[in-house]
C-alpha cells in the first residue's frame, strides 16, 4: 500500500487531507506538534529526514502552517520568526527530506500548501504573505530542478479556509474574508488530490478567484489602488461570518 505523510495533520485542512488520502487507498501518517497523531516538528530538518527515511512515502503533503494576522510593525520578533520557520523552512525541510527518498525509490509527489496570499500583495498579513510567496517560488523552482523527476513537486494556493486558524473575531484576519466565502477544508483537500494526479505545478482554489488574484500580483499598483474597496468587502463578509456564528 502506498504511504502518504501529512504535516499539520491533527485537524483542519490536514485532517481533511488525511481522510481523503485514506479514501483514495493510501496508508496515511498524519504528523503534528499537537493532537493525537505522530509528533513531528517541521522546523527540525533532521526529524523530517528521519521520518522520510523510515516511511519512504509516496506522497508528502507539506500542510503545517501558522497564521500571521497582525501589522508588520506590530508583530514581535518571536512571532515573525515562528511564521517564517514553520511556513517556509518547514516546507523546505519536508520537501528536501521527502524528495531525497522519492528520488532513490523512483517515484513520489510532494504537495506544498501555500495560499492565494502567495500571489498578490496582502496587507495585514505581510509576513505570512511573504512566506507563501516564497513557498510558491520554491515549489516551482524545485520541480524544475528535479525534472524529469521523480519526484514531482506541486503547489496548492487556496483562498481563506474555514479552520480554527481563521478567527472571525480577529480584525487581523480581515483579508481571509475578501473572497465571496470561506472555503471548506474538504473542498480544498479534494483540489489538492486532483493536483497530485495532474501535470500542472500550481493550482488555485477557487480557480476564478485565483485568476483575479494573479492579475493583482502582476500589477501590484492596481492591488494597492483597490485596497480600500477590497477591505470594505472583507469587513462586510467578516461581520456576516461573525453574525452567522451566533
Amino acid at each position: 500500500m502506498a504511504t502518504a505523510v501529512v504535516t499539520g495533520g491533527a485537524g483542519g485542512l490536514g485532517a481533511a487531507f488525511a481522510r481523503q488520502l485514506r479514501a483514495a487507498g493510501y496508508e496515511v501518517v498524519p504528523v503534528d506538534v499537537v493532537g493525537d497523531v505522530r509528533r513531528l516538528d517541521v522546523t527540525d530538518a533532521d526529524a523530517c529526514r528521519s521520518l522520510a527515511a523510515e516511511l519512504r512515502p509516496d506522497v508528502w503533503v507539506n500542510n503545517a502552517g501558522v497564521g500571521g494576522a497582525g501589522g508588520v510593525l506590530d508583530q514581535d520578533d518571536a512571532a515573525v520568526r515562528r511564521i517564517v520557520d514553520v511556513n517556509l523552512l518547514g516546507v523546505i525541510n519536508g520537501t528536501r527530506a521527502a524528495a531525497t527518498t522519492m528520488r532513490e525509490d523512483g517515484h513520489g509527489v510532494v504537495l506544498n500548501v501555500a495560499s492565494l496570499a502567495g500571489w498578490a500583495p496582502t496587507p495585514h498579513i505581510a509576513v505570512y504573505s511573504a512566506t507563501k510567496h516564497a513557498v510558491r517560488a520554491f515549489s516551482v523552482a524545485t520541480d524544475a530542478e528535479l525534472r524529469p523527476g521523480p519526484p514531482r513537486v506541486r503547489c496548492l494556493l487556496p483562498d481563506g479556509i474555514r479552520t480554527p486558524m481563521v478567527d472571525v473575531d480577529d480584525p487581523g484576519n480581515l483579508m481571509s474574508f475578501s473572497g465571496s466565502r470561506l472555503l471548506e477544508p474538504d473542498e480544498v483537500a479534494a483540489a489538492g488530490l486532483a493536483l497530485l494526479r495532474s501535470d500542472k505545478i500550481l493550482a488555485t482554489v477557487p480557480r476564478r478567484r485565483g485568476f483575479t488574484v494573479r492579475l493583482l500580483g502582476i500589477v501590484p499598483s492596481l492591488a494597492i489602488r483597490l485596497k480600500p474597496l477590497i477591505e470594505r468587502r472583507a469587513r462586510r463578509n467578516q461581520a456576516a461570518a461573525r453574525g452567522g456564528q451566533g
